[in-house]
């Protein structure tokens, strides 16, 4: 039985072919492709010849009886439905057609593969990323290479038996299976191995769904093409009847799947009508699709990150012109940064501007997270939620896909508690995900963290997330222009430098909200959105006491000037901007030099204590405003004594994960060296303070007055003061000399 493999539709033309589809001499299609249309092309005239010929005749309702419904089939266990069953009298499938078109193309495009699965030469797997393209091929691909008559047993439910007494074997899986259903499969599939017979494999994703032994025996791994307008315009012919090319759009296309294909494509219609129900169905998943509508250009204070997408954009440009193989694409990146800095936003602005200036809608873009797959339910449902998305991010390419709170995906070195097999699992098979979709050429990779740190290094090795980009928030001309683009064409020529300055330290985030404030405060009124509206949305109702307010200035001013002194004006920012969860809040919009020292460490802890000591030198007492000040200072003493080994009584020591550094402080030689750690840098902090008293009353004053200055402002305090210093210099007598008394300032109220 075995000798009289076939392959028919590739091989010479049919008897009594009579009607031969339109000809596409010199349009670059294959003659496996060639044959797979043409064949489609006859299942659809035929279907509407019979049609033709059943409405010149008397209806008679025809059944089967109760047998046709009983009777046994070959059913797909994945959808209930018969996989191979008769399609006459059915209309033309054009998800049917479709995968056929795609699969001969890629079989056009490895003949070697496809000699190889005619005679038996060695295994071939195709991947299939699409699930419902794989549930069309189901249907179709037999019918393809070899006669109906032969026997192909499907290794999922039938092992092999003797060699004579079968043609070949197949594989069909969207899942991997578990349990003693996976053993049992690696087992038939060695065993097929053997037979040198026809033996291929479909599956969304050969290395993780198909056996081990078949992925490693398979002489040829073929990649299903996406979906393009040339084989959706094929389909509509076939199906249609009606020889004429039609122009699907590459807009259209970028949102469209194969169910689409079904919902649109029908014999009753004309090929416009069918091209104009794709673009309607299209149209509609952009208009359900959430997004903020920005584009690159108009995402600011991620310099980073936009030279990224400048470089991935000029990559896949190249790609397109077959300049570039996809490895060379720069097509993966992680953007770590705090909340609302615009990690996500930049995600939507990338896949919108990725596709080029003349795409309207850009490309997709699909967005996950440890949390949407954990809310499935139990691992297996994790599991298969990722792989899911996963999948739909190969079916859909190009496109982008977003993985959304990495750091949830822990260093699994670190995790000792009962349920670490659970984490273990879930970071095992997201890495296999990565290298996977890594390799399906147009889907790129964005993942987002607060905290790059905490993620598993595997997750960020060469080959995965290895462009890793920082964000921070804006400094003051960017966050202009933040509001600028989220104000449009509100306040044109208005100068909003003033509010900016108040807004330091907002997050895109946080001027997105302001801008929304400041416009629902105008409508309520029925007016023009004007200036007054944007200050009070970002500054807020001034609810505070003078000495509460006096009070900030000096705290804010103290983290300031220890700021600039110890690490320079560039990107310092401060303001007493009242929100509902600060009075006020100084910054750094710039990553400062760090080198590590213990000299760096303990110029950042007192950075973090001079808001408490100023409070102190100017108000003669502190308040309780230094807490989150105090809980951070005392976090990198720890970090310092037990880890960093910068100091301590036994500074080689290593106690344990430096990112929960103050569990440290459950050994007592450790509390009483943080103690004196942070008691030293108090010291220092107000003797800097002291030595600058008048920059630093003149920078709350400042604040006070003004509500918001930058380090430049600070450095031209201090400036002053070394001149002032140096002109006494030379006439200063004895009873000159400065004085160390701390006298509490007065308190202020602004003009």
């Amino acid at each position: 039985m075995n000798e009289t493999t076939s392959m028919p539709s590739v091989i010479g033309p049919h008897d009594g072919d009579t009607h031969r589809p339109v000809s596409f001499a010199g349009t670059g299609i294959g003659p496996i492709e060639r044959r797979a249309y043409g064949q489609a092309w006859r299942d659809a005239l035929r279907f509407r010849q019979d049609l033709a010929t059943d409405a010149d005749r008397p209806h008679i309702a025809r059944s089967g009886g109760f047998a046709s419904l009983t009777r046994s089939a070959d059913v797909d266990d994945d959808t209930g439905f018969e996989e191979n069953a008769s399609r006459e009298g059915c209309p033309p499938s054009p998800a049917r057609i479709a995968a056929a078109l795609l699969l001969a193309r890629a079989f056009d495009a490895a003949p070697d593969a496809a000699r190889d699965l005619i005679c038996g030469g060695a295994p071939v797997v195709v991947d299939v990323a699409d699930g419902a393209m794989l549930d069309a091929l189901k249907g179709v691909w037999r019918g393809m290479f070899f006669d109906d008559a032969l026997r192909m047993i499907d290794l999922v439910k039938t092992a092999p038996g003797r060699r004579d007494g079968l043609d070949g074997a197949y594989i069909v899986l969207k899942e991997p299976l578990k349990g003693s259903a996976k053993q049992r499969l690696e087992r038939v599939a060695a065993d097929m191995c053997a037979y040198a017979l026809p033996f291929v494999a479909f599956s969304s994703n050969g290395r993780a769904c198909l056996p081990k032994v078949l992925n490693e025996a398979a002489g040829h791994r073929i990649e299903l093409p996406m979906l393009d307008p040339t084989t959706v315009s094929r389909t509509i012919r076939a199906v249609t009847g009606i020889r004429t090319a039609v122009d699907v759009p590459a807009e259209t296309m970028r949102d469209v799947g194969v169910g689409d294909l079904a919902a649109a494509i029908r014999f009753d219609r004309t090929p416009e009508e069918c091209v104009d129900e794709l673009r309607r169905l299209a149209d509609s998943k952009r208009a359900e699709r959430p997004s903020r509508g920005l584009v690159l250009s108009e995402i600011h204070g991620m310099a980073g990150a936009r030279a990224w997408a400048d470089d991935a954009i000029a990559d896949l440009a190249a790609w397109r012109r077959g300049e570039i193989p996809w490895d060379a694409v720069s097509s993966a990146l992680m953007l770590a940064g705090p909340p609302g800095v615009g990690k996500t936003l930049f995600a939507e602005a990338f896949a919108r501007s990725a596709a080029g200036k003349d795409s309207k809608s850009g490309m997709p873009l699909i967005v996950c997270s440890y949390y949407s797959w954990q809310a499935e339910g139990h691992l297996g449902d994790f599991l298969a939620a990722m792989r899911r998305d996963f999948a739909s991010a190969r079916a859909q390419a190009p496109c982008v896909m977003l993985l959304e709170e990495c750091d949830s995906f822990v260093d699994r070195r670190a995790v000792k508690h009962s349920h670490s097999d659970y984490v273990r699992n879930c970071i095992n098979a997201l890495l296999e995900e990565v290298d996977g979709v890594r390799r399906r050429e147009g889907v790129f990779l964005i993942g987002c963290t607060n905290e790059v740190e905490a993620c598993d290094p595997a997750l960020l090795r060469a080959g995965r997330f290895e462009n890793v980009v920082r964000i921070s928030p804006p400094d003051q001309d960017e966050l202009e222009k933040i509001f600028r683009v989220r104000l449009k064409g509100d306040l044109v020529g208005a100068d909003i430098s003033t509010v900016v300055m108040s807004a330091a330290g907002m997050t895109g985030a946080d001027a997105e909200r302001a801008v929304k404030d400041a416009r629902r405060m105008a409508r309520r009124e029925n007016r023009e959105l004007t200036l007054d509206d944007l200050r009070h949305a970002v500054v807020g109702d001034d609810n505070l006491s003078d000495e509460q307010r006096w009070r900030t200035a000096a705290h804010e001013a103290g983290h300031a000037l220890v700021d600039v002194l110890r690490f320079g004006a560039d990107g310092v920012v401060a303001n007493t901007t009242h929100t509902d969860r600060r009075l006020g809040m100084s910054m750094r919009t710039t990553r400062q030099l760090f080198e590590g020292t213990a000299s760096d460490y303990r110029s950042r802890i007192e950075v973090l204590l001079a808001g408490r000591a100023a409070e102190e030198v100017l108000l003669g007492e502190a308040s309780h405003g230094a807490q989150q000040d105090l809980a951070e200072a005392t976090r990198l003493s720890c970090a310092m004594l037990g880890g960093l080994g910068l100091s301590g009584p036994s500074p080689l020591t290593h106690l344990g994960d430096l990112r929960r550094a103050e569990e440290f402080l459950r050994f007592a030689d450790i509390r009483a060296a943080v103690g004196i750690e942070l008691a030293e840098a108090d010291r220092t902090c107000r003797g800097l303070l002291e030595a600058n008293r008048s920059v630093l009353i003149a920078t709350a004053r400042h604040l006070l007055e003004r509500g918001s200055l930058n380090g430049a402002d600070i450095a031209v305090l201090l400036e002053a003061q070394r001149s002032d210093a140096a002109g006494a210099e030379g006439v200063q007598t004895e009873d000159d000399a400065p004085t160390s008394t701390v006298i509490a300032f007065p308190q202020l109220r602004p003009d």
